[in-house]
């Protein structure tokens, strides 16, 4: 209630979404731990079938064999992907961080193992970073 109040008094009204929500937390303590265990089942199994997901576009786009110079332009006729002014990592390496994150490997490990910030590897795990999937070719 504090943050609505706060963001009243920044803006003149609270009708706009805060800044920072969080994830909603469910009340646990009425589950059994049978219960418990099939939530976090289907948590991890929902959180591979993203990976998994994010790997194949990126890999598919990778695999198109395209001419290096070719540009990657999203609907919005923004680069995206390896043909980024942005991009620091191929393609190739983004594809080997989802295969240790998908054996297990923690964010950690993979940060140390590919030199890649943890931060960096959270966004592209999340689909914040290198999720647009190209539509038009230049």
């Amino acid at each position: 209630m504090t943050q609505l109040k706060n963001q009243e008094d920044l803006f003149g009204h609270a009708d706009t979404i805060l800044f920072c929500q969080k994830k909603p937390k469910t009340d646990l303590s009425n589950l059994s731990d049978l219960e418990k265990e099939k939530q976090r089942y289907n948590e991890i199994c929902a959180y591979r079938e993203r990976l998994t997901e994010l790997r194949a576009n990126i890999q598919s786009f990778s695999e198109l064999g395209l001419d290096p110079s070719t540009v990657l332009l999203s609907d919005a006729s923004v680069r995206v992907g390896v043909s980024s002014p942005k991009a620091k990592y191929s393609d190739q390496d983004l594809i080997h961080c989802f295969d240790l994150r998908l054996a297990g490997l923690s964010l950690r490990e993979i940060s140390q193992k590919m030199d890649i910030p943890m931060r960096t590897l959270r966004d592209i795990f999340s689909g914040k970073r290198r999720a647009v999937i190209p539509t038009k070719f230049k």
